[in-house]
């Protein structure tokens, strides 16, 4: 499949946090969700992209594997190509920073404002990595309130969520 003219879609069953919906174009990863309902992550990536969609399983089984081995335990940081395209400069400023943070290791708020020369913006941060659309694939679960609080976690489950993908990640956690 030339996925090339258009976006395709993939869906990971069988994990802890499934269904995980993956959507990807020529320039690469596009969205990330966690839970929700096929036709519902579909429209929404047709509506986000502007280009066709459709489900591609084989397509999309590197991006498929790589996430199980992750939500496994046998992968920390991920190989995969982004398309920032779709984004304001202040996201993608945002989600940027945020992938570097490494596995295991926890940021604030404040300091990924810092990072991006932004040093009062923490709730500019915090609403730009409230709408990741490539969430585990771009960590946003390490990126914490400045006293440490696991607080806020647009995914499937929340808080919760987070918890479990930082303990995963082998963090300490307060």
């Amino acid at each position: 499949m030339n996925i090339k003219d258009k976006i395709v879609y993939a869906i990971l069953e069988g994990t802890w946090l499934s269904p995980i919906y993956v959507a990807m174009g020529a320039n690469g990863l596009v969205a990330v969700e966690l839970g929700g309902q096929e036709a519902t992550f579909s429209a929404r990536i047709e509506q986000f992209t502007q280009a066709r969609v459709s489900c591609d399983q084989d397509a999309l089984r590197p991006v498929l594997d790589q996430l199980r081995e992750f939500l496994n335990g046998n992968r920390l940081k991920f190989d995969l190509p982004i398309d920032w395209s779709n984004l304001s400069s202040f996201q993608r400023a945002v989600l940027q920073a945020t992938s570097e943070v490494p596995p295991g290791s926890v940021v604030s708020y404040r300091e990924i404002a810092h990072q991006i020369g932004k040093p009062g913006a923490a709730r500019a941060v915090g609403q730009a990595l409230s709408h990741n659309p490539m969430p585990l694939i771009i960590p946003c679960h390490r990126v914490l309130t400045v006293d440490g609080s696991l607080r806020g976690y647009g995914g499937k489950g929340g808080v919760k969520t987070k918890r479990a993908l930082l303990e995963l990640e082998g963090a300490h956690l307060p």
